[in-house]
């Protein structure tokens, strides 16, 4: 065990050394893909991200992917954001997970699917500034396709690869992400009886890595006039390239079994926390708590603080500096067993709340298959 802890021990402090995952507020609206950094699952967005170390099955896709090698047998998963409701933009979401051998031998399989929706806009013009004109909606759409395993009792690991989209009608930039994670678990608290837990957790993921994209099409064309022939040509606006947003996410967690019998697992009290390292902003430190009863209902809030001080306290006595990424979280689940052999269907909801418009919802749908590997 001792030497699992030193592996992971040292990866982090790999990771830690690298220039990319230091916290730079000033080059803060520097990178573009920023989808990619926003939370499209009810589960773990409800923990405001503070689950690194114990995020389970398809909920890890967008948080740490070493967590996806907990899933048993197949989980699928539907949900969608009503992002900043008001403002007309959801998220819809697709995620489904399946087991690959005997007892997941062979590793899991992940693929997720993530479209806004920014509804229609009309087009307007220099000539036309009413928008009369037909309408146009932006396209983003990220795929991603994942594959996680159980290395050992204690350390899972995974990778994943995200296709990226987005743009209009008539420009578009395309690109490919890499994710990487670990999760290690062991038992600290062993207690006498029948049932024993591991119940300390430790996750590390490297999000969002991958080349520059840039952005191309007919949108950036015009025509051109050559001022010796008067003839003229297509030509094309050169647009710049720009970075994906590349973050680092380490975090802790701890289980307590609030059960007074030592033959009952009932009661779960989890204490979470994560730090997340931003190269394209101030750094973040998330804390949470989630309550479980018989993983039948789970009820879960966190709060969010940016590693800059200044911007944290004004945000205790301005609104005009709260957001969503630096604040409260919150979120409930509901899961009905269905079946004898660990089938269970349930409805996650979460919830943030926003300076502008009416905050953030997340409803999320999920259907498990052969339930799901315990720590």
């Amino acid at each position: 065990m001792k030497k699992d802890i030193f592996k992971i021990v040292l990866l982090g402090l790999i990771l830690h050394s690298t220039s990319a995952i230091a916290g730079n507020p000033d080059r803060a609206g520097g990178a573009g893909a920023t989808q990619l950094t926003v939370n499209p699952y009810a589960r773990s967005s409800g923990y405001g991200g503070a689950n690194t170390a114990s995020v389970r099955g398809i909920e890890s896709f967008n948080l740490n992917i070493g967590g996806l090698a907990y899933t048993k047998k197949t989980e699928i998963c539907f949900s969608r954001v009503g992002y900043l409701v008001g403002a007309g933009v959801a998220i819809n979401n697709l995620g489904m997970a399946i087991a690959l051998g005997e007892n997941s031998d062979g590793g899991v399989l992940g693929i997720g699917v993530t479209s806004w929706d920014f509804g229609t806009i009309p087009i307007t013009t220099f000539d036309n500034p009413d928008g009369t004109l037909p309408t146009y909606s932006p396209q983003v759409l990220n795929i991603g396709v994942s594959y996680a395993k159980v290395f050992s009792n204690s350390i899972t690991g995974g990778f994943l690869i995200r296709l990226i989209s987005e743009g209009l009608h008539d420009i578009r930039a395309t690109g490919i992400a890499f994710d990487f994670g670990v999760q290690y678990q062991t038992t600290l608290n062993p207690r006498k009886g029948k049932i024993k837990k591991d119940d300390f957790h430790l996750g590390i993921a490297v999000r969002n890595i991958g080349p520059d994209m840039r952005f191309g099409g007919d949108g950036l064309s015009f025509r051109a006039i050559n001022s010796n022939t008067g003839a003229d040509r297509k030509a094309y606006f050169s647009a710049d390239k720009f970075n994906l947003p590349t973050l680092v996410n380490i975090g802790l967690g701890y289980d307590l079994r609030l059960d007074q019998s030592e033959d009952t697992y009932y009661h779960r009290l989890t204490a979470s926390g994560n730090f997340n390292y931003n190269a394209f902003q101030s750094n973040v430190l998330g804390l949470g708590v989630e309550y479980a009863f018989k993983e039948m209902f789970m009820l879960r809030c966190a709060y969010n603080i940016t590693g800059d001080k200044q911007l944290f306290s004004r945000s205790q006595v301005d609104p005009q500096y709260r957001s969503p990424v630096y604040g409260f979280w919150s979120g409930v689940t509901f899961a009905v067993p269905v079946s004898k052999t660990g089938t269970s269907f349930a409805l996650d909801y979460s919830y943030a709340p926003t300076r502008i418009f009416n905050g953030m919802h997340t409803v999320g749908i999920r259907l498990t298959v052969g339930g799901s590997k315990k720590g």
